[in-house]
């Protein structure tokens, strides 16, 4: 009905104060990463996303080699996971 919001209200609803507290924080936050990636499209993989990427290259470039070389590349690589 609106041809160009500028505003809008959420409704919360909880089951006790404790709880919709703990809603409208994580509503808080969800928004501030949304502005943050709007404003700066850049995004950096989190939950460990960086590390198994390391230790998958590791466990690859070890079976590249051959030997006993192979053992180190390989144990790092699955340390990392």
């Amino acid at each position: 009905e609106c041809e160009d919001p500028k505003a809008c209200t959420i409704l919360l609803r909880g089951g006790s104060k404790d709880v919709l507290n703990e809603i409208e924080r994580n509503l808080s936050d969800a928004m501030q990463v949304v502005r943050n990636v709007v404003y700066n499209p850049k995004l950096l993989p989190g939950g460990g996303a960086t590390e198994m990427a390391v230790a998958m290259g590791l466990r690859r470039a070890g079976l590249k080699v051959e030997g006993v070389q192979q053992g180190p590349f390989q144990s790092v690589g699955e340390a990392m996971e």
